[in-house]
């Protein structure tokens, strides 16, 4: 114990407990009987200022906390603190400060926080690159949309205008035929505008939910491609989610559809659904070359590497878990679970 008589505006006695490995760092130093406390705690000046203001400030009150002193060799050591009063009057106060040393402690506190806001700030910058990409390809998604109805849809509308003006019903033999021609035309129209919309929300999931709208998108698809696509509700489910569910798990279920289409080549498409009372699992089985999935976590952009990256994403924003297997020639499952709050 050492006790330091500080003389200031007001009278102040301060017993000190100190632990071992600290005394030894106290009693090295040298200071005389009038030495301040806090001069003799730290050589830093900024240090003893804030030393001398928590003890004047918790004289009465108390306080515990850390505190960091700087060492006549000029080291950092971080102290645990607590000020107890345990006789105060207007002329005198009598403190015990009880102080251990924590720097090893601290030092590691603070290396863990620093690996943290890394961490953190690394996760935010990817999180950026990966909202950029969606953005991108969303922008890109809507030009091809209006590519297609400008260029495909409105020459057909512009033709069709065209053949209806020029039908002459006094030759009922040209008449009958190009209207053979326009019903032709009309179909391809109609062809092209389920083409160039088929990726936009469907009013199926909108009005009817989930299950309605992925047994529209395996059947288009499957009448478009030309491949067997085929969608099986084991359990019969049939319950509404939250929007927010509803369009993510489309949107990942058609990624993974469309990858095992465009880069898989896979002939067969399964896209099973079962449900117990807290979870939705749709599973995609496909027979596609497919991949190794460690390769795949290193594909930025191009044969479905930005593709996995979307599904990723999206299942993270419903608190969901996606589960990817695959081995080169023998095809892809994809697993997604997401949870259903009743």
């Amino acid at each position: 114990m050492i006790r330091f008589y500080l003389l200031e505006s007001y009278q102040m006695e301060l017993w000190c407990i100190w632990e071992i490995s600290f005394l030894t760092f106290l009693v090295s130093r040298s200071f005389n009987d009038s030495a301040l406390f806090w001069n003799v705690l730290s050589t830093n000046e900024h240090e003893q200022e804030a030393i001398e203001n928590i003890i004047s400030k918790h004289k009465k009150t108390g306080w515990q906390g850390e505190v960091k002193a700087t060492t006549k060799k000029g080291d950092d050591v971080w102290l645990e603190m607590a000020v107890i009063p345990f006789s105060t009057t207007d002329e005198k106060s009598e403190l015990l400060i009880i102080a251990s040393e924590i720097t090893e402690r601290k030092v590691a506190q603070l290396e863990i926080d620093r690996l943290t806001e890394k961490s953190f700030e690394e996760k935010m910058s990817q999180q950026k690159i990966i909202s950029s990409k969606i953005i991108e390809n969303q922008e890109k998604e809507q030009n091809r949309i209006a590519k297609d109805v400008h260029d495909g849809i409105g020459q057909m509308l512009t033709g069709l205008k065209y053949n209806l003006e020029s039908i002459d019903m006094k030759d009922v033999k040209k008449a009958t035929s190009k209207i053979e021609h326009l019903k032709e035309l009309t179909s391809n129209i109609i062809k092209g505008v389920r083409t160039a919309t088929f990726n936009l929300t469907p009013p199926e999931l909108t009005d009817h939910g989930i299950v309605p709208a992925l047994t529209k998108l395996t059947q288009e698809l499957a009448r478009l491609t030309g491949k067997e696509i085929v969608l099986f509700n084991k359990t019969d489910f049939n319950q509404r989610m939250e929007s927010l569910a509803e369009i993510n798990i489309y949107r990942i279920v058609q990624e993974a559809v469309n990858n095992a289409i465009k880069y898989a080549e896979s002939s067969h498409i399964i896209v099973s659904l079962s449900h117990s009372a807290k979870i939705l699992s749709i599973v995609i089985d496909d027979n596609g070359k497919g991949f190794n999935p460690d390769k795949i976590k290193h594909v930025k952009t191009g044969d479905g590497g930005m593709g996995m990256t979307f599904m990723k994403e999206r299942i993270k924003y419903i608190d969901g878990r996606l589960f990817i297997t695959s081995e080169e020639s023998k095809g892809t499952r994809i697993t997604l679970n997401v949870p259903l709050n009743n």
